[in-house]
């Protein structure tokens, strides 16, 4: 398959100024599994035989920011994305995976120090899976397949270890999670091997700090492919580990109403009807169990006199929703997104009979966005109102406000000045990302795509 002409543009020159500086250079990891598939990749990740300093050099008249304390990354800015470039690392020694942050019990193999450079062929060995290990040059069009299995597996669409499967979850156990994706995401299959070695190494999860878990869930969340990545995980017992309240009311209304609405907002979103939102992604999670606890008819007739019927506070919805995403911990910000957009839909369904100036006036509330889409996501779902109902909810639009800038440094003429500017509001809910450091976990971060 000829997936040059796929890559963006920019990427391709990135590869090929690293290699006009006389450095190995691949698009790596999961991009290169989704071009392969026909996917469109989320981002690009780059590997390279330069050092991060090196490729500061490089990339000299270009921004970028060298982050990372265990094992340094490059993050050149274009425009507003960001493209990682990383160079080649290979597998920790024994004396490495020896080291301990702490006295909390580990398996013998649990990594703590990764930040050895490699080359290419070790690199592609120290990553998790076959299917995650393909190497591309959009420059030349030509694959690197150390495994000599990746591609014969992405075909076959197969999980499979790179190595002794125990071995390899025993070094970092979100390796299980990532697998259990992969089958939910791309409807492949496990391995034998590693699909027995998923089923000892369970409880290993326990053991991951919850940074980092939060942060999978966060993409999980933003996964348009999530109602069956949950599946998976409940299908392997993962889910009692990863999100056990959603396990244990598993098997009830609510939960077959959650999964319903999940799958519903995921189509909304590879339609592009709307963004992959994680505060509404986490009022989806949190909506059919709220209703069993603060209503009588639990949502089942459009437009009940009154939604919440119990009355319940913020603090009540802010403790439901902890409840249901426990023992993973999001941003206070999106968490407090996605109660008001749970609060709001008492608004939203009662449009009928508000007056013409209050319907005018829903807008303005930073929550309306959300709530409203909430509410079609419903609407679709269960009510199944059409759209003479929809059409009665003002498009959202955007709410000029003031801003006021941090003062000029530039010279004494513009010290202490402010300026005042007008901007849109945009939606800042899901733009807080987690910190990928994993500061103060005994399990560093091992990014493998």
């Amino acid at each position: 398959m000829n997936i040059q002409k796929e890559i963006a543009p920019h990427i391709t020159g990135i590869i090929a100024r690293l290699q006009a500086a006389g450095f190995e250079a691949y698009i790596v990891g999961g991009a290169v599994r989704d071009l392969l598939l026909g996917r469109k990749p989320k981002d690009y990740d780059i590997a390279t035989s330069a050092t991060p300093t090196e490729v500061r050099k490089v990339f000299r008249d270009r921004r970028t920011l060298l982050i990372g304390r265990r094992f340094q990354l490059v993050h050149l800015f274009h425009k507003d994305e960001i493209i990682e470039i990383s160079t080649f690392r290979r597998r920790p020694t024994s004396d490495q995976q020896s080291f301990r942050k702490s006295d909390r019990p580990a398996p013998e193999h649990m990594i703590f120090q990764d930040n050895e450079f490699g080359t290419a062929e070790e690199d592609a060995f120290r990553r998790d899976f076959t299917v995650n290990a393909l190497l591309y040059d959009p420059v030349e069009n030509e694959y690197a397949d150390h495994t000599k299995m990746g591609r014969a597996d992405l075909d076959a669409k197969i999980v499979r270890c790179i190595g002794d499967p125990m071995i390899r979850f025993e070094e970092d156990p979100v390796r299980i999670l990532r697998a259990l994706k992969l089958a939910g995401q791309y409807g492949f299959s496990i391995e034998k091997e590693t699909e027995e070695a998923i089923g000892k190494s369970l409880h290993l999860i326990t053991l991951v700090s919850p940074s980092r878990l939060t942060l999978e869930l966060e993409k999980i969340l933003k996964n348009p492919y999530s109602h069956n990545i949950l599946k998976v995980f409940r299908q392997y017992g993962f889910l009692k580990y990863f999100l056990p309240y959603i396990d244990k009311n598993y098997e009830t209304e609510q939960c077959r109403y959650f999964l319903e609405l999940l799958e519903e907002r995921n189509k909304r979103v590879m339609a592009g009807l709307y963004r992959d939102s994680i505060s509404v992604g986490m009022s989806v999670f949190t909506l059919p169990f709220a209703e069993r606890v603060y209503m009588t008819n639990e949502g089942k007739e459009p437009f009940p006199g009154s939604l919440w019927e119990n009355k319940p506070s913020f603090d009540d919805f802010d403790s439901l929703l902890h409840a249901v995403l426990k023992p993973q911990t999001p941003t206070r910000r999106s968490v407090m997104a996605a109660v008001k957009i749970l609060m709001m839909q008492q608004r939203i369904k009662g449009v009928q009979n508000m007056k013409e100036e209050d319907v005018a006036a829903l807008p303005r509330n930073k929550s309306y966005s959300h709530a409203r889409e909430l509410a079609y996501i419903q609407n679709e779902v269960n009510w199944k109102m059409g759209e003479e109902w929809s059409s009665l909810l003002p498009d959202p639009g955007f709410v000029p406000r003031v801003k006021k800038v941090k003062y000029h440094s530039h010279g004494r003429r513009n010290r202490g000045k402010k300026m005042e500017v007008t901007e849109k509001v945009k939606d800042v809910n899901d733009s807080v990302s987690m910190n990928n450091e994993n500061a103060g976990s005994q399990i560093p971060v091992t990014e493998e795509k």
